[in-house]
């Protein structure tokens, strides 16, 4: 009779659940614009962004909202499905965009690329992409929430392409997206979040599965019953971080002005737990922390902001299994590792003194392992890989060029320093190894950084003699036919050659049987077998 009577109770549990749900669907007018563009035609095409549009879409149907669909969108397509969720969203209480595929920055400025855009002059920017702005204009005013999530921060080679057709003076490009502010004094009861898939100037990774490492977290936390979308986010966040190693980092901004649930508000009502027998021993239910998942978020959020052992470890004390404790753990460990990483805390003059110890304690190989999350910790920005790169092409390690781009030729060089310098030969920089090179290549970087200015300047001054020298030469036409024929009927009496200066103007010459002779102007030439000139 107990077993029936447990069976009828799951029953109605599980049936409010639905109706809960079916009631947050129907009182809430919530519509969501998906798009996830993989096929490129002027750039490689993507695995996952297709995929992951097609999961997103799913999650949110599920969760209520009214979905407009759209996948390897070009620029037509784009533009029609974005017109098509701005007048649904207009009156809407939530209205959600996500995008996946390529996106870009120029000058601040964030812009989505459609698969057919070619783009090699900057006035393509406004004729063949999305600029971020238009989605934001696209969402409804307050009291509504609008929400933008995009897992568009992958390596763009047309970002690339067009860099090399910007006026460098006045336009920039830069890897992954900008940030994007949200905070104003006009919000009420609504308010706009915005979600990178990593922090604002990264890059994102595709991962090895279906879907990119962000939207399957993502999908797995965001409709979550019971979880706020920022704590949803904050989840993901540390989800991403743990599984790449630090590489990627996902990011988000909020100026929100009530919690804002995308799944159910409240979560499902936990199943009784069976009784246990008179002969069984009870066996304690794991602990769980009861002052909630917010407190364990501000926790976690003051910890990776200092970025120090102690902060770690206060975590750990608090929730020692909690949704971060993995990558606390992860953290600690390699903070031990590089014991001279300075928390954001420190003064900069403290951290100018740390980075400039000596290389007799920079390197010690029992420590001092590089490893990806080492490096990301250095926070190298493409222009820092530059002069990373340069500096080791001045002290005669083979690179291609220094472009910013770690590729293999880049590791192999790194390798091959550490294990000249005893250390582990890793291919991946650790903050005290990084320290160590600037100090070591600081004057080889001076010199090698004369010489391509010296070389640039040559180049500049034999192009300029070349283009000089190159002068075209006056094209002699020919004379019409006519005149050519009147000059051949009248041709030009030839000049006779010009008599013989007289040296001096007090003589004159007189000719004779022996020659010529002169004889002073005063006197006659001899009348006897000579002729007057």
């Amino acid at each position: 009779m107990r077993f029936w009577i447990a069976i009828v109770g799951l029953f109605l549990l599980a049936a409010a659940g639905l109706l809960q749900a079916s009631a947050l669907a129907a009182g809430n007018n919530r519509v969501a614009l998906v798009i996830g563009n993989s096929k490129y035609v002027y750039a490689p095409a993507l695995p996952n962004p297709a995929g992951d549009a097609r999961l997103m879409a799913d999650v949110l149907r599920k969760a209520g909202f009214n979905v407009i669909e759209g996948v390897d969108l070009d620029y037509a397509g784009m533009r029609d499905r974005l017109n098509k969720f701005t007048e649904a969203s207009y009156e809407a209480d939530t209205a959600l965009i996500y995008y996946a595929g390529h996106g870009m920055q120029v000058n601040g400025k964030n812009y989505l690329i459609p698969v057919d855009a070619e783009l090699t002059a900057p006035a393509h920017l406004k004729t063949r992409t999305i600029q971020i702005d238009e989605l934001l204009a696209a969402l409804p005013p307050d009291p509504a929430i609008g929400i933008v999530i995009l897992d568009a921060c992958r390596d763009n080679p047309l970002a690339r392409t067009l860099a090399a057709s910007l006026p460098k003076s006045r336009s920039t490009t830069a890897p992954g997206l900008a940030p994007i502010d949200v905070s104003g004094s006009d919000v009420g009861t609504g308010g706009v979040l915005i979600a990178f898939a990593t922090d604002p100037g990264a890059v994102s990774y595709d991962g090895n599965g279906a879907n990119s490492p962000y939207t399957t977290s993502l999908a797995r936390h965001l409709a979550e019953p019971g979880v706020e979308i920022q704590s949803a986010l904050t989840r993901v966040r540390g989800e991403v971080t743990a599984e790449t190693n630090g590489r990627q980092r996902p990011w988000h901004n909020a100026s929100l002005g009530r919690e804002v649930f995308i799944g159910p508000q409240t979560p499902p009502p936990a199943a009784p737990a069976p009784q246990p027998s008179a002969t069984e021993t009870p066996v304690e239910p794991p602990t769980s922390d009861g002052r909630g998942w917010e407190i364990e978020q501000r926790v976690w959020d003051e910890a990776s902001k200092r970025n120090t052992l102690a902060h770690y470890q206060a975590y750990l004390q608090q929730f020692p299994k909690g949704a971060f404790a993995d990558l606390a753990r992860l953290n600690i460990d390699q903070l031990k590792r590089s014991p001279t990483v300075v928390a954001n805390t420190e003064s900069d003059a403290s951290r100018s003194a740390t980075g400039a110890q000596s290389p007799a304690a920079a390197g010690n190989p029992e420590t001092d392992t590089g490893t990806e999350l080492t490096e990301s910790a250095i926070g190298l920005g493409r222009q820092e890989k530059i002069d990373l790169q340069e500096r080791l092409l001045a002290i005669g390690y083979d690179l291609d060029e220094a472009d910013g781009d770690f590729g293999i030729k880049t590791r192999q060089a790194i390798g091959r320093w550490q294990e000249e310098n005893r250390l582990p030969p890793t291919t991946f920089l650790t903050p005290t190894q990084y320290a160590r090179l600037k100090l070591d290549t600081g004057d080889a970087l001076k010199s090698y950084r004369a010489q391509r200015a010296s070389e640039a300047e040559a180049k500049k001054q034999e192009s300029a003699t070349s283009q000089k020298s190159q002068k075209p030469q006056p094209v002699v036409r020919a004379k019409p036919r006519r005149e050519q024929q009147r000059e051949a009927a009248n041709p030009r009496p030839v000049p006779k050659a010009a008599k013989q200066a007289r040296r001096k103007s007090g003589f004159r010459t007189c000719s004779g049987i022996d020659g010529t002779f002169e004889v002073p102007a005063s006197q006659r030439c001899p009348l006897s077998g000579y002729a007057h000139y």
